[in-house]
């Protein structure tokens, strides 16, 4: 097997760069941990050999690795997902991510010191070196709300969902339609929201609305950013009369905004969310439904035929997202 020194070598960097990052040090970034798993693999080296007598063996639990697990739209996931393995004798195991370089770390290290029958992997972005190290983990691995190179995954078609919201609001006559969410830069390289934007930004086009770059706001995925993305817009010579948030989460920062300048929703602003969580109902928000409980479901399902079968096959499973009118839309005044 390769040594650490070889690995440095051929990866262009020093020994110890190559230490930190098989001891899943914070202080490497994403692209030079990349560099040096890169060069591992292509070596054939398996920073795990010397802990596999170490080894946890986890019988009849099911890894779930997750960011953010105590967001809306992860627990209406896990509804969907926990009750599906519980009835045929599978128990979860959370592996929460609060961190970009602790995600790096546990995609590639946790196929190697941990056996469980299975795992399951929500909205973390997959590079290819990750995804190699997930398909020869000694269990399934199955993804969802994101895609790895030959792996089993549930998503929705993000593009589509920001588009369809972007219309209803087109087709009740606004023009000036503002957009709020994530930068497409964000520490975790999640890519949902800049979808959604994407799709936002052809309805406009397809429309003939020009976009003005003006009327998107980028932050944190908080309903405090949210709230003063909005109030910015609102702050404008000529604010949006309607605005597509990327998520329910802000949907509701936005709605705080409008009402803290005395503004009516949706007479005076129309909004729009994503996600439909069980609060948009309650809210009476207009919203892009995705299947988050199915999504959970389906990937219990998969882990079950996985684990049934011991067969291992790569797709990308997309469920169809919907619009949910409710009351925060209406035509401009």
């Amino acid at each position: 097997m390769a040594t650490l020194a070889e690995i440095a070598e051929h990866a262009g960097v020093g020994i110890g760069t190559v230490s930190r990052v098989f001891n899943g040090s914070a202080s490497v970034s994403d692209q030079m941990r990349d560099r040096v798993l890169e060069a591992a693999a292509e070596l054939g080296y398996d920073p795990g050999a010397k802990k596999r007598s170490q080894q946890v063996t986890l019988r009849g639990f099911v890894g779930l690795l997750v960011t953010f697990f105590d967001e809306p739209s992860a627990l209406q996931r896990f509804s969907g997902l926990v009750p599906r393995l519980q009835t045929n004798n599978l128990h979860v195991v959370l592996y929460n991510i609060e961190s970009p370089s602790q995600a790096r770390s546990m995609l590639v290290e946790l196929p190697r010191t941990t056996s469980l029958e299975a795992l399951i992997v929500v909205s973390l972005p997959i590079t290819d070196v990750e995804a190699r190290a997930l398909t020869k983990a000694p269990y399934p691995t199955v993804l969802v709300d994101t895609w790895g190179k030959g792996l089993p995954s549930v998503t929705i078609d993000d593009r589509h969902g920001g588009r369809i919201a972007t219309q209803h609001l087109i087709d009740l006559g606004h023009r000036r339609i503002g957009f709020v969410g994530e930068p497409s830069d964000n520490s975790f390289g999640f890519v949902s929201s800049a979808r959604r934007e994407e799709g936002y930004l052809s309805a406009l086009a397809a429309a003939g609305i020009p976009s003005d770059p003006t009327l998107i706001r980028h932050g944190a995925h908080l309903r405090e950013a949210a709230k003063q993305m909005t109030r910015d817009l609102l702050e404008l010579p000529d604010p949006p009369t309607a605005i597509v948030a990327a998520s329910d989460v802000q949907a509701v920062g936005v709605m705080e905004a409008a009402e803290s300048r005395g503004m009516k929703v949706p007479h005076d602003l129309s909004v729009v969310g994503y996600d439909d969580i069980e609060l948009a109902s309650l809210m009476g928000l207009t919203t892009v439904r995705q299947p988050l409980e199915r999504s959970g479901a389906r990937a219990a399902d998969l882990v079950l035929e996985a684990i049934g079968s011991r067969r291992r096959t790569a797709f990308d499973e997309q469920l169809e997202v919907e619009l949910v009118v409710r009351s925060t839309t209406r035509p401009p005044r």
